[in-house]
């Protein structure tokens, strides 16, 4: 059976570099493991300089740092109803992807803290991506859903587009564009 030309074809879109707009993914926790809040927050404080963060506009799609701490990764942890800002120092050896906030959040946190390994299919771990208000993930951790939330700063543009030019692969769960595409259905006739 001779394959039809056709199907070594996908379709594509190409969109402007400047026109894109790249959200954080946040990730969100059914449970903290063997971890009471307290003794989470002091395990974290091992590896991150853990503040209250209080004043976080709620219907802000992004929580900005306090301070733009050069040479740290950044994201915010909710927890019992209150922000930390915790940031976690960049090692100077690591590579492009390692360096990403997601991959310091996953090798220094979620494995040995949590002992979440597979980042795609733990049940303990959860995502909420887009454009989304950071209320959103408030409103899950304060029903009870999930016990706790962590709000990861976007990605740049410029980051995602240098780590596909080197041939890598962003982690999972690492990135969320937008426009999206609309959902849509292709016909091709066939003779």
């Amino acid at each position: 059976m001779q394959i039809p030309e056709e199907t070594y074809h996908v379709m594509g879109v190409i969109f402007a570099e400047d026109e894109v707009k790249v959200h954080g993914y946040s990730r969100l926790l059914t449970t903290l493991g063997d971890y009471e809040p307290g003794s989470f927050l002091s395990a974290l404080r091992a590896v991150a300089t853990v503040t209250p963060f209080d004043g976080v506009d709620a219907s802000a799609y992004a929580i900005t740092p306090r301070e733009k701490r050069a040479g740290q990764h950044i994201f915010h942890l909710y927890l019992q109803g209150r922000w930390y800002e915790c940031a976690i120092q960049v090692s100077s050896s690591a590579t492009r992807i390692d360096s990403l906030d997601v991959s310091v959040l996953q090798e220094q946190v979620l494995i040995p803290f949590l002992g979440i390994t597979d980042s795609r299919g733990d049940p303990r771990l959860q995502y909420l991506g887009g454009a989304r208000p950071i209320r959103d993930l408030m409103e899950k951790v304060d029903s009870g859903e999930f016990v706790a939330a962590i709000a990861m700063q976007p990605v740049d543009v410029q980051t995602v587009c240098e780590i596909a030019d080197e041939g890598g692969i962003m982690p999972p769960k690492s990135t969320w564009f937008e426009p999206k595409l609309l959902s849509g259905l292709l016909v091709h006739l066939l003779e």
